[in-house]
This record gives C-alpha cells, structure tokens and sequence, in this order.
C-alpha cells in the first residue's frame, strides 16, 4: 500500500509502496480507509529527526507517520456491533502497556510504565496509508454532522484531558462563580496555534473570559476566530500591561521565557498548565515565584495524550461549535495537500497557517 513513511533519527518523510503484515480481519477487528490525517507539531519533529523518543514497531525499520487521523468503515470483524461500514471513525493514538491499572481501565494516557505505543509516533504505524485495520475499542464513531472536519478531534482530545484535569484539580477550592458559572474567572493562552485556539474555544464555551497572546498581531484567519468566538487577542511585543490578572494560564509554546513572566499575572488559587514542548531553551525561576506559588496555592498541570471519552467529548464540542460559529472551525484548516506532498508540507509550515491536513480520498 501506499503510505508516508519516516526513518526516526533520520531527517525526511517519503510517500511510497510499503509492506506492512496486517491478517484478515479479526473477531473485533475493523478495516479503515484513511480520508484526512492532520500534521503537527510532533509531525514536524519526527520528520526534522530532532524527537528521540521515535521509533518504528518491532520488525520494521520504518515507521509510517500520522496520528491525527480520520477514516471511513470498510469492513467489521464478526463480533463488532459499535460500527457498521460507512461510519467515519477517529483512532485514537496511545495504545497502553497492558500492565499498569491505568492502562487496564482505558486511560493509557496516565500509562505508569512508560511502555505504552503511540501510532505514528513510538512502536505503532500511523495512519498516513491508505487504509489501516484497528481494534474497535480504540474507534470512535463520528457525528455524521461534522464529515471531515472531525479530522480536528485528536489536538482537539488534548485539550479536553487538560480541561478535565483543571476542573478536577480546582474543585479542591470553591472556584464557581457566585452564579454557579466560570464567568467571574480569567483564562490567558499562550500562543494562537490549533491547540491555542481550541483551549481559547473551550474556555469561551464555559463561561470563561479568555485572552490569547502571542509576540505579534493576530493574522487574518485568527482576528476572525477571536471576533467571532468573542475572545480578546494580546500582542505581547508591547508589554504585559493588557494581560489581565488570571486564574488560569495555559502554555502551549513550550518556551519558559513566555509563561515565566506571565507568574505574577496569577491570582490566588490558580492555576498554570503546561502543554507546549520545545527543546534547548533555558529561563531562570527564581525563589520569589517561588514564593509566589506556595503563598499563592498555585498548581502546576502537565498534561498530554487523552482517553477515548476525551475524544468523544471532543467531537460533542466539534458539533456544537460548528452549530454556533459556522465556518470557523473550516476556517482553521489553512492547507490542504495531497500525500506526496507531505513532506514539503511538513518541513515548510506557510506563514500565517493554522492547520495543515493531508487528503487521502
């Protein structure tokens, strides 16, 4: 089949014929023809041979690339009744290490071991092929109403986790507004990528007063987004002084020296996620933000990967945002591009571009 393929540590991606052993069918078992795979961040890491943590499944020296995907029902084992052919489906990407209980239970995205795989990524083919045959628990059935833009599912999931996470973690306070809302609270985004708009989109949908910054003015597609969502946009390039006090503040650049100075914008009993990763910068913290978090019952939250329930409360918001803004959310996907141009598409991200998909049919 043909399918985009890497060779971790190697810089490059290559749009060719592979082998890949795959048996009929299964009892649970589902065959899936691969419509949209989206890129990232990680994407562009694997293929420029900087992630170290990459690697081909056992048997293969070849890893074939994409974890952000989105298909189409084939064919179902005889035991599957969740799917029937013709149903759009997202996989999800880490599968656990079948040790851990967490991994047992479903939330392979809080694995204890670390021996989990990830397709695309770590141990696992990705879903840049032509098609692809998957257990049916990892699928997760598309609203017929969303089509192809359910290829924004996975980032989407993430976002989801880390969400839960903050609600869970704030609830050791009382954090509800005195109208039982979030409405009373400020959420601050660092960055205005895909992750960034859909962290600014979650907030906004629960009550939240949202700003985004970034070191320059919003282009056009993301004056769009934030007017039409209805969140403010801060070019940081002319200081902190519009970056209102927050109670929760989510980095998604992964460069220290953007959220660190942002510490003293945190107001008591908050919270910073940190969700972006990089490599290679250092910033100093120093003992009075120190000082500041402990006097300050701040929480730190990493937070990655996500359960097949984020996903589906993913798609649950996908509907209903495309329900309220209209074509916002289409307005996100600034390039579209044929397999044989993934790499080029992934070395050479376009100015101004929000989320680059791969068409497969």
């Amino acid at each position: 089949m043909k399918a985009v393929i890497v060779k971790p540590g190697e810089k490059g991606a290559t749009f060719s014929d592979v082998e890949i052993k795959e048996d009929q069918i299964k009892g649970e078992e589902v065959k899936i023809k691969t419509l949209r795979v989206g890129i990232c961040g990680t994407d562009r890491g694997i293929v420029n041979g900087k992630l170290d943590f990459a690697r081909p499944p056992a048997g293969y020296n070849f890893l074939v690339l994409g974890h952000e995907g989105l298909g189409r029902v084939e064919e179902v084992g005889d035991k599957v009744t969740s799917l029937k052919e013709g149903d759009l489906v997202v996989p999800v990407v880490r599968r656990g290490c079948g040790k851990c209980l967490n991994c047992k239970i479903g939330r392979q995205d809080f694995c204890e071991t670390g021996e989990f795989v990830e397709a695309g990524i770590r141990g696992m083919h990705g879903f840049m092929r032509e098609e692809f045959v998957d257990d049916a628990k990892y699928l997760v059935k598309v609203p017929r109403d969303l089509g192809e833009l359910a290829v924004l599912a996975e980032p989407l999931s993430n976002v989801m986790k880390a969400f839960d996470e903050l609600i869970f973690i704030q609830k050791r306070s009382i954090w509800h507004c005195e109208d039982s809302s979030y409405g009373c609270r400020n959420a601050t985004i660092i960055g205005s990528g895909p992750i960034a708009q859909f962290f600014a989109m979650t907030f906004e949908a629960n009550r939240f007063n949202v700003t985004m910054l970034n070191r320059r003015d919003p282009n056009e597609i993301e004056e769009k987004i934030s007017r039409t969502v209805g969140y403010k946009f801060v070019n940081t390039s002319n200081g902190l002084d519009e970056v209102p006090e927050s109670d929760v503040i989510v980095d998604t650049s992964g460069y220290p020296s953007a959220f660190i100075p942002l510490i003293k914008k945190l107001k008591r009993n908050g919270a910073l996620i940190l969700f972006g990763t990089v490599g290679g910068e250092k910033s100093e913290i120093t003992s009075d933000m120190i000082t500041k978090f402990v006097e300050y019952n701040i929480v730190v939250i990493g937070s990655v990967n996500a359960s097949k329930l984020n996903f589906e409360e993913g798609l649950s918001y996908l509907s209903l945002w495309k329900a309220r803004y209209g074509d916002v959310l289409r307005s996100m996907i600034t390039k579209v591009v044929k397999p044989e141009e993934t790499q080029s598409a992934v070395l050479d991200k376009a100015k101004g571009s929000i989320k680059t998909i791969i068409e497969w049919d």
